[in-house]
């Protein structure tokens, strides 16, 4: 069954893309707020498909910690998983994802029309200031702007590396910063589907305060994802 369940959760992974993505085109062509709405319906259906065919359930905490409208989202990113059920609980999530996502089919379509935020890796200053001008935009919109303060996913048990470049996010947003911790890597580990069931959770933490000291912000913001996201991979286990 082990061996099985990947291979079930990868045909139904794709099918599900190609149907909402090719169906929900008329949709996503009509606005922004049409392409996202398709986007949360695939997103659910991977919910409900790791549910029915891994036996993965996942479990959102801290609802009540999202603050009234327009937010900086800093997520622990473990898992393929992380990038597709904040559309689930999320009411105008914008990701920031890598410019090659612009160019993926289906997948790419409804990002660029959900308008997320793509990061240009070697555009240097440039890049950067790109993401905060459209960042600003995007909280000043109500949305809520995710940002992974690692860049890439790290193994479940890896040391830490929280990258300052959140921090300058963070002081020119202006805004509150939503800790995020979760513990995905436990079964959806790498870009490897799941294999065996287990307990996924996601906790919003309480907000960081805008306007905190850059060294305290980034004390604060590591120790309170690090200590829950600890806390979480012990109750991975169904």
């Amino acid at each position: 069954m082990t061996a099985i369940r990947p291979a079930l959760y990868a045909a139904w992974f794709f099918l599900t893309m190609a149907l909402y993505g090719i169906l929900g085109m008329p949709i996503a062509a009509l606005s922004r707020s049409g392409a996202l709405w398709v986007m949360k319906g695939w997103c659910s259906a991977q919910r409900l498909g790791l549910r029915l065919l891994c036996g993965v359930r996942t479990e959102v905490r801290g609802l009540e910690n999202l603050p009234e409208g327009g937010c900086l989202i800093a997520m622990k990113h473990q898992s393929t998983y992380d990038t597709l059920a904040p559309f689930t609980f999320l009411p105008d999530p914008a990701f920031t994802p890598k410019e090659e996502l612009r160019r993926a089919p289906i997948f790419g379509y409804y990002v660029q029309r959900a308008g997320m935020i793509f990061l240009d890796r070697e555009g240097g200053a440039k890049t950067m200031r790109n993401l905060m001008t459209k960042a600003k935009a995007a909280i000043a919109a109500n949305r809520q702007v995710i940002i992974f303060p690692e860049g890439t996913r790290q193994a479940v048990g890896a040391e830490p590396d929280y990258k300052p470049g959140v921090a300058g996010i963070y002081s020119a947003m202006k805004a509150p910063c939503v800790p995020v911790a979760l513990n995905t890597g436990c079964a959806w580990p790498g870009s490897r589907f799941p294999s065996k069931p287990a307990r996924v959770i996601f906790e919003i933490l309480p907000p960081i305060p805008a306007g905190r000291p850059r060294a305290e912000f980034m004390q604060q913001l590591e120790t309170t994802i690090e200590t829950a996201t600890a806390r979480l991979v012990q109750e991975a286990a169904v």
